[in-house]
């Protein structure tokens, strides 16, 4: 006979352990097992507070892109809690269908946005978002966001949490929390966010600390071998750059808060579906009237206009067609746009 938990909770199958707990697949003996759910077995009494923290949390987060609480029993001599079971699996384990389909992996990252922000509204920080923490409800989703062991939790200002407790993979943790140091805000889920977004967008690679920009991990791709000549493979995921320099970055007071980063994220992903350009001194840009060439920077005293109390003119044209574009700078309010880069 299979052992069973709070005369309720029967074990089918074990699905993983962890450093704190035993997780299993379990029947509903109250409703003859008709859905599935999950039990995680704490190992050691010595770690309850974990325990204790992910209830917390959890009992007041009802949302649906975050995992749903269904029952838990801590005076019990094995502890335990029960959750909904997701059957997609963790974004970690799942097939990514979403590799090939931006929109889909779009999706999917509003979806994990939306529980976190929400969480926030709760006073709720996560601190642990990875893929091993995002689930899928069914195989094409939604995403919910689950495991909130090592939240953080403002109940009247204390804290839920040792402050010397390291907390978070080395790949997605912020720096401020880096070897349990206790600078807890709102911005360390931005920047777990801002690394989840790019191991979506990249195949699942993963980096440590800043490095998007590094030609290495760039998501556009450098490639001197691309048939115009541009030098990446795919210029217009700069835009998704752009919105990573608001998230994955050392100063935490630089970062944007999660909702502001939902509303960017919007603009992101119109401007990269539409392919809109984006303006770069360092980027080739491709003639959007021949298609088979690219701008180069020209001299505008040969174009036989006259400019007045010297206006800051950028003129360019294909390399192929002479297809020209006219720019003024000085109107500009992005200018640092045309700035290059220090290489």
């Amino acid at each position: 006979m299979n052992k069973i938990y709070g005369d309720r909770w029967e074990i089918i199958e074990s699905l993983s352990e962890g450093g704190q707990a035993h997780t299993f697949l379990v029947n509903d003996l109250h409703d003859n097992g008709k859905i599935k759910y999950v039990l995680k077995r704490l190992k050691s009494r010595k770690r309850i507070d974990r325990f204790e923290r992910e209830i917390k949390a959890t009992k007041k987060l009802s949302h649906e892109n975050i995992v749903r609480l269904i029952d838990y029993d801590l005076s019990s001599k094995k502890p335990f809690l029960v959750t909904e079971f997701c059957a997609g699996g963790s974004l970690s384990n799942v097939k990514p269908y979403w590799k090939e389909s931006l929109p889909k992996a779009f999706e999917i990252f509003e979806q994990i946005c939306e529980g976190v922000i929400y969480a926030h509204n709760n006073d709720v920080i996560h601190r642990d978002l990875k893929p091993d923490n995002i689930f899928l409800r069914s195989e094409s989703g939604p995403a919910v966001v689950g495991d909130f062991g090592i939240c953080f939790v403002e109940t009247g200002g204390a804290r839920l949490t040792l402050l010397d407790e390291a907390v978070g993979p080395t790949s997605f943790i912020a720096p401020e929390l880096e070897d349990g140091r206790s600078k807890v805000s709102t911005k360390c889920d931005t920047y777990s966010l801002g690394k989840i977004l790019y191991w979506l967008l990249s195949g699942g690679k993963i980096f440590s600390r800043e490095k998007h920009r590094d030609k290495k991990f760039d998501l556009k791709e450098f490639n001197e071998d691309t048939q115009l000549g541009l030098g990446w493979n795919n210029i217009y995921m700069e835009h998704v750059n752009r919105l990573l320099d608001f998230m994955i970055i050392e100063n935490p007071d630089k970062r944007q808060d999660v909702d502001i980063i939902r509303i960017l994220f919007k603009t992101t992903r119109r401007l990269l579906e539409k392919e809109f350009t984006p303006i770069s001194p360092d980027i080739k840009q491709p003639c959007v009237y021949c298609g088979q060439g690219y701008y180069l920077e020209r001299d505008g005293n040969n174009f036989g206009f006259q400019t007045h109390r010297s206006p800051n003119w950028r003129v360019f044209g294909c390399n192929k067609c002479g297809h020209t574009q006219l720019f003024r700078v000085d109107l500009a309010e992005k200018k640092e746009w045309w700035e290059k880069s220090e290489e």
